[in-house]
């Protein structure tokens, strides 16, 4: 029981006490992982990823052959089109056989959908069809980046428009060229020469998983409606191509074994399949996503936990941090704070800072500039006290009564005499005063808020 409790200590607190940047390498790179299997297992406990999960396989399954039916249309204007079969194929590769009979049936269908004859309104409702597919990717991706707004209207006609028109293109004409590369005399050439021969076929049947990281890289940093660094989609990217390999032969092997399924499920064997398959696929494109995610903001998970719990001490160093950063950015003349440029320069999560935001919007104490577009302080500085921030921060907390009653005890009078001696040694202070002070950043590296780091 004692060994039990004090791995469980070290996964819930002192994992997270690291400072990563004094570690060697390979053991920051274990506490890392670490970590995010702190992480996986907490969404997994709360069924997050799952949820997500399944509501993209219902909305994929309602929106393949219309998608496929408009990257088709427009593949066929660029000449690339026959390669959009082996590209199904090889995604649908780990059903074996029934892989291939999938691919030959969705290619039917979407052989068979005769766009022009669809008229305007089918037309439309093809390609509304379409964008509620990428629109719910965004969505699951906004939710795992802790986004709580997505992307403007007109925005998502445009960058939708973009990715259904010009994305396959660019996949399919790349696919098209590498296959012409290899059959160019000059590779051919140097496939007789060894060692290069060697080397290029090495990288010839590496460059299908270098191709499925880049796809994956580029979903984590284009479409969540935030800032996403390169770095950490990268790697989101390269850890989502591995497991989906994984994946793919294990899925295989699971198949070939399922013999007994297509006895019992019949010709409902292919499409439970398939749908599972889908299901593994999402999943292993959102851990992706988290990877990312938590790459890009490392201690997000116990920030949120502490919250969550809404951990007195953390609030209150959050709020006065957050309401510091605005008031030197309005007592420099700089442009307004964006939330998110709040969220990076105090290393938290977005969601925490607009929560945090919205208190004070309510409360009057800053405002949303329309020009340029930010926050900023409603009242000056040097009429907003610590101790009024404190009080927005614990009524939020703890709701005042109506009627306070007197102390009729020990341990009220105790308390009362410790609020006397805060507001005693905060009275006077304003939030000039504090942003005019020499201090340490909120975050850093290192989790201040812990009391300790481990070693």
């Amino acid at each position: 029981m004692q060994l039990f409790s004090r791995i469980s200590h070290f996964f819930e607190r002192d994992v997270w006490a690291y400072d990563l940047s004094t570690l060697p390498w390979w053991k920051a790179f274990g506490i890392r992982a670490c970590r995010f299997i702190v992480v996986a297992v907490s969404d997994f406990r709360e069924d997050a990823l799952s949820m997500r999960a399944t509501s993209l396989v219902s909305t994929t399954l309602l929106s393949l052959v219309p998608f496929l039916a408009v990257t088709v249309s427009v593949l066929k204007a660029f000449g690339v089109h026959q390669h959009i079969e082996p590209f199904l194929a090889q995604a649908l590769d780990p059903l074996g056989p029934k892989g291939t009979e999938i691919t030959n049936r969705i290619i039917q269908f979407v052989n068979n959908l005769r766009v022009g004859a669809l008229g305007a309104v089918g037309l439309l409702g093809l390609f509304y069809t379409t964008f509620s597919l990428i629109d719910k990717i965004e969505e699951a991706l906004n939710s795992i980046w802790r986004v709580r707004e997505s992307r403007p209207l007109i925005r998502k006609f445009t960058d939708y428009l973009s990715v259904i028109l010009v994305g396959p293109v660019l996949i399919f004409t790349a696919f098209a060229l590498t296959a012409s590369a290899q059959s160019h005399w000059l590779v051919q050439t140097v496939l007789q020469i060894e060692p290069l021969g060697a080397a290029v076929v090495f990288v010839s049947h590496l460059t299908p998983f270098l191709f499925i990281c880049g796809l994956f890289t580029f979903l984590y940093k284009c479409m969540p409606h935030t800032q996403v660094r390169l770095v950490p989609a990268l790697v989101g990217g390269v850890t989502a191509g591995i497991l989906w390999h994984l994946a793919g032969v294990v899925f295989a092997t699971f198949v070939s074994g399922s013999v007994r399924y297509s006895a019992v499920y019949s010709s409902f064997a292919i499409l439970i399949l398939f749908i599972i398959w889908l299901y593994v696929g999402w999943l292993i494109v959102l851990l992706g996503a988290q990877v990312a995610y938590y790459h890009q903001h490392p201690m997000a998970y116990l920030t949120q936990f502490r919250w969550k719990h809404k951990t007195p001490a953390f609030r209150e160093r959050l709020a006065l941090a957050l309401l510091v950063q605005i008031t030197k950015r309005y007592l420099s003349g700089e442009r307004p704070f964006d939330p998110s440029e709040l969220a990076s320069t105090l290393h938290v999560p977005l969601s925490i800072v607009e929560d945090l935001l919205d208190l004070f919007l309510e409360q009057g104490l800053i405002y949303r500039t329309a020009e340029p577009k930010g926050i900023t302080l409603g009242r000056p500085p040097e009429h907003v006290t610590v101790l009024e921030i404190l009080g927005l921060v614990h009524y939020q907390e703890f709701p005042v009564p109506s009627h306070p009653s007197e102390p009729s005890d020990m341990v009220s009078t105790l308390l009362l005499r410790r609020d006397q001696a805060v507001e005693a040694a905060l009275h006077g202070i304003t939030l000039r005063a504090l942003a005019a002070g020499e201090g340490e950043p909120f975050f850093s590296s290192e989790p201040l808020w812990l009391g300790h780091s481990v070693s």
